[in-house]
C-alpha cells in the first residue's frame, strides 16, 4: 500500500472547472511533525506568556473604565424594551395586539383583560393580563414601538443583557415596567415619562401625555355599558 504522504495533491479549482488537474509536489511532513508535539507545546508555551501579560479587556461599563472607554448609546438606539404607564400608574397598553402583529419575530405574547372601572376609568377596556417578550428571539427592528397606536411600548439604551438560563430572557410585563422605572429614573423623569420641570413628555411622539394617541386625537371617554 502506497503512502499517502507520498501521493501528490490536485488542484481543487481545476477539478471543479473539469480542467485536467495539474499536481503539485508538497513537502512531506517529518516524524515529529506527524506527531504534532512540538506545535501542542509551543502553543502551551505562548499560552503560559500570555497568562503573566497584564489584562487588555476594557471593563466598558463598570467604574474602573475612562470615560473615553464607556459605550455610550446614541439618541434612538434600540436597547430592552419597556411598558409605558400614565400619571396613575396604569399601563398604557390596551392590549390590542398590534405590536404582536406587527412584530416580525413573533417575540410577544399578549393575553387580555378586561380592566376594572375603578382602577382605569369609563374609557379604557381592557389591559394586558399577560405581556411576554422573549428577548432571545426579538431583532430589536422596533416596530412593535411603530406599530402602538397609544404610545404603550418602548425601547430602552440598555445592551448587556447577561443570564444564566433560557427561561430568564422572558421578559414578563413585571419586569417590562421595572424597565420603565429604572430607564425613566435614569433620565431624570418622572414614572410617566413626565419632565417635571417642563411639564411635557419628552419620549413620547410629538411631547404628547399619557391621556393622547400619538398627539393625533384623545382616547375615547363614555360610559360602559354591561356586557361590553
Amino acid at each position: 500500500m502506497s503512502d499517502p504522504h507520498a501521493a501528490p495533491s490536485l488542484d481543487i479549482r481545476a477539478v471543479m472547472t473539469g480542467e485536467k488537474p495539474a499536481p503539485r509536489d508538497e513537502r512531506k511532513l517529518n516524524f515529529w511533525e506527524r506527531m504534532y508535539l512540538p506545535e501542542v507545546v509551543k502553543g502551551l508555551i505562548n499560552t503560559l506568556k500570555h497568562m503573566f501579560k497584564p489584562s487588555a479587556t476594557i471593563d466598558y461599563v463598570g467604574p474602573a473604565s475612562r470615560p473615553d472607554q464607556r459605550h455610550i448609546a446614541a439618541v434612538g438606539y434600540r436597547g430592552e424594551h419597556y411598558l409605558k404607564v400614565d400619571d396613575k400608574g396604569n399601563e398604557k397598553c390596551v392590549a390590542c395586539f398590534m405590536c404582536s402583529t406587527a412584530c416580525p419575530a413573533e417575540c410577544i405574547t399578549i393575553v387580555g383583560e378586561e380592566t376594572p372601572v375603578e382602577q382605569f376609568g369609563a374609557q379604557r377596556f381592557k389591559h394586558p393580563k399577560v405581556f411576554e417578550i422573549d428577548m432571545l428571539k426579538c431583532i430589536y427592528c422596533g416596530m412593535c414601538v411603530e406599530a402602538c397606536p397609544k404610545d404603550a411600548i418602548g425601547m430602552t439604551t440598555t445592551y448587556n443583557q447577561v443570564n444564566t438560563k433560557r427561561s430568564a430572557f422572558i421578559y414578563d410585563k413585571n419586569r417590562l415596567l421595572l424597565n420603565n422605572d429604572e430607564f425613566m429614573k435614569s433620565l431624570g423623569l418622572e414614572r410617566s415619562g413626565k419632565d417635571p420641570k417642563t411639564n411635557t413628555y419628552p419620549l413620547s411622539p410629538d411631547g404628547c401625555g399619557p391621556d393622547v394617541t400619538h398627539g393625533l386625537a384623545d382616547f375615547r371617554v363614555g360610559q360602559r355599558q354591561p356586557g361590553v
